[in-house]
């Protein structure tokens, strides 16, 4: 009877633990894929590195958010990854900019931010390490090329949701 009861509450506990995970990972997904059109689909909104076009790409790994900004030249490469934990993130919110674009705001102390930084030929040399900024009141924004609010709301709620997964 003891067996079965610990068998029981084993299965329990990973459905509820799968249930969880899958609806972490289906928020994510959907997230990835509007921050990387949304950055994508607008060549103004993409940043010059040595006149070279570069972009942000975003992921998500579980609970961890990623965004990756690499630039390449004959000889030389540079890459930036930035990351931090969905749990981490205080608050989300957008606001609307003079352009009639948004800009979608992540409220996360910036000690909990990670960057790893690479350049050379192939990223050889670099470092990683947490930023630290004393001055803890700036955050975490993306100016998004769409003038659709209904689909920046639903981005503000997809990361809401992540962010309540991730804290389970």
């Amino acid at each position: 009877m003891k067996k079965l009861f610990v068998m029981f509450f084993a299965v329990l506990l990973s459905t509820q633990t799968f249930a969880q995970t899958a609806a972490l990972k289906q928020q994510t997904d959907w997230l990835t894929s509007q921050l990387n059109k949304l950055v994508i689909d607008d060549d103004n909104r993409k940043m010059n590195v040595n006149d070279h076009k570069s972009k942000p790409t975003f992921s998500f790994v579980g609970s961890k958010m990623l965004m990756n900004l690499t630039a390449k030249e004959e000889n030389f490469s540079m890459g930036v990854n930035i990351s931090w934990l969905l749990k981490d993130v205080r608050k989300v919110s957008y606001q609307k900019q003079k352009d009639g674009n948004y800009k979608l705001v992540l409220d996360v102390p910036a000690d909990r931010i990670k960057m790893d930084l690479g350049f050379g030929k192939d990223n050889t040399i670099g470092g990683s390490f947490n930023v630290n900024d004393k001055d803890d009141k700036d955050p975490t924004s993306f100016t998004l090329s769409t003038k659709d609010e209904t689909l920046v709301k639903e981005m503000v709620q997809q990361f809401e949701g992540a962010v309540r997964e991730a804290r389970k």
